[in-house]
């Protein structure tokens, strides 16, 4: 088995699980820093969708909307490496394992698109090729609309908690740090390893022993 089939191997069955987005994001930094290898950067096109009464309004600054960050849509630049984990934002082909929560390793980076690895399931290992897309929020999102063209992937050495449903993993590491904070999401978190021999977990300084589990009783009536 040469290093990268073990490499890949190993990677399929590992994932750090936290509650927060913030959490996420910077254990994401922090890993991709940390890898070898030349890093490259790519950075979004954003644009604003307003509708006609609001044409003349004074437009948005183009720093404000690189800084605008959302879990539903891609960062404004996104710093990759060869080997570097990701996420899958949306959906682009389902029939060919290439879906929204989908897990892929990279494996070549060109201007245009993405080489990658998926990582587990049916078709793990098998490589796709991920161009750039527009993709925009919602109304719920935002005060307007937001479209940013932009690779549809995050870095993915750490996941939320929300993202894990499904998976079943040899390797978690939990970060209990900051509490749960919605029903369940303590125990999804806990039951994504397979054995308690792949259970690592991160205890807040203040409460080394003990965590907040949320559960709501009449959920479950």
């Amino acid at each position: 088995m040469n290093e990268a089939v073990t490499l890949h191997c190993a990677l399929a069955g590992r994932a750090i699980l936290a509650f927060r987005n913030e959490t996420v994001y910077d254990f994401n930094d922090v890993l991709s820093e940390q890898m070898p290898g030349v890093e490259h950067r790519f950075e979004a096109v954003n644009n604003v969708n307003i509708g006609e009464d609001a044409a003349a309004a004074e437009p948005f600054a183009v720093e404000y909307l690189q800084s605008i960050s959302l879990a539903s849509i891609p960062p404004s630049s996104l710093r990759l490496k060869i080997g570097a984990l990701l996420i899958l934002i949306r959906n682009l082909s389902p029939r060919e394992g290439s879906c929204n929560g989908t897990t892929m390793r990279v494996v070549g980076i060109r201007r245009t698109c993405l080489q990658v690895a998926i990582l587990g399931g049916k078709f793990d290992g098998l490589i796709r090729l991920l161009p750039r897309i527009k993709v925009t929020t919602t109304d719920e999102d935002l005060a307007f609309i937001l479209e940013r063209t932009q690779f549809p992937v995050r870095l993915c050495f750490a996941m939320t908690v929300n993202k894990s449903p499904g998976e079943s993993l040899g390797q978690v590491a939990a970060d209990l740090r900051t509490p749960a904070f919605t029903h369940g999401q303590q125990y999804v978190a806990l039951s994504r390893v397979t054995s308690l021999d792949g259970l690592t977990l991160l205890p807040s300084e203040q409460s080394p022993s003990h965590t907040d589990n949320v559960v709501y009783p009449e959920v479950l009536l």
